[in-house]
């Protein structure tokens, strides 16, 4: 993957992106581009995000490496394409109730998972939480 940041942003990105792939319950972290919702930087593992349908369309074979990393990196553009849908849409309901007003943070909670998502400007930084049993 390529990196889009330069010099010291790239840096400070890599070292927050370690601080909290370290915390408990961290399963994975994404930070995408927030004009386009390219993935800029990400961490941990995705393979929980695949589709129903793709993932019953597997065969039962042993997959290669080649295919487990191409599945992989299929479920981290769908997460993406998912989120960055999720935060527009939000984005537009809070400008529809207040046009000064702007999204600080979403919070969405599954029974399997929660997404920790905060906008910004410039990027959209995803952490993904297990989520622990109630």
């Amino acid at each position: 993957m390529t990196n889009q940041l330069t010099g010291s942003g790239a840096e400070a990105l890599a070292e927050t992106l370690a601080r909290l792939s370290k915390k408990p319950g961290v399963e994975a972290t994404l930070v995408l581009e927030t004009s386009s919702g390219t993935i800029i930087q990400n961490s941990g593992s995705f393979s929980a995000f695949r589709s129903t349908s793709r993932s019953n369309n597997t065969s039962v074979a042993t997959e290669d490496s080649s295919t487990a990393a191409n599945t992989e990196s299929q479920g981290i553009e769908e997460l993406a394409s998912m989120v960055w849908g999720f935060v527009k849409s939000a984005g537009g309901l809070v400008q529809g109730l207040d046009v000064e007003d702007e999204i600080k943070l979403l919070r969405l909670r599954t029974k399997k998972h929660e997404l920790v998502i905060v906008p910004d400007p410039k990027y959209i930084l995803v952490v993904v939480h297990e989520t622990p049993p109630a």
